[in-house]
């Protein structure tokens, strides 16, 4: 008999950190990767669009709003300049956006989008993924 334990196919999601997980969510729904990045960029947008009354209403003591700011405009700088290479591979998309501090922005984004999708059957199944992965997980309110 085979030990299948010598051939990983996949980290437990206990020990996946985020680019791990940004790159299994890419490889479980390429259909969404583009759904992402315009998520990025329209999120991106409506920040820049409220910048002056979400920097008064800001009320998150860890990340100070200039710092959650500059983690929006690299990612959705990323998200435009790289929109072709990341809708093809998973690893690019998850190395440019989950890796480091914009994984926040990232994760923040997806776990909003994924919440905010018609429940389509084909959605259901994406949030339910994105729940797994990202447990809801947000920065701002």
């Amino acid at each position: 008999m085979r030990d299948c334990t010598k051939n990983k196919i996949m980290k437990p999601l206990t020990t996946m950190n985020n680019v791990d997980k940004g790159k299994l969510l890419a490889t479980l729904f390429p259909e969404k990767v583009q759904g992402v990045l315009d998520s990025l960029t329209a999120a991106y947008a409506l920040l820049t669009e409220n910048e002056e009354a979400m920097r008064v209403d800001w009320d998150n003591p860890l990340l100070p709003f200039d710092f959650w700011y500059r983690q929006a405009a690299e990612v959705a700088g990323l998200a435009k300049r790289h929109s072709k290479p990341i809708v093809k591979s998973s690893t690019l998309f998850a190395g440019q956006l989950f890796n480091g501090y914009h994984a926040l922005f990232t994760i923040d984004c997806i776990v909003r989008q994924a919440q905010s999708l018609p429940p389509l059957p084909e959605n259901i199944r994406y949030a339910l993924g994105v729940r797994l992965l990202f447990d809801n997980y947000t920065v701002t309110p």
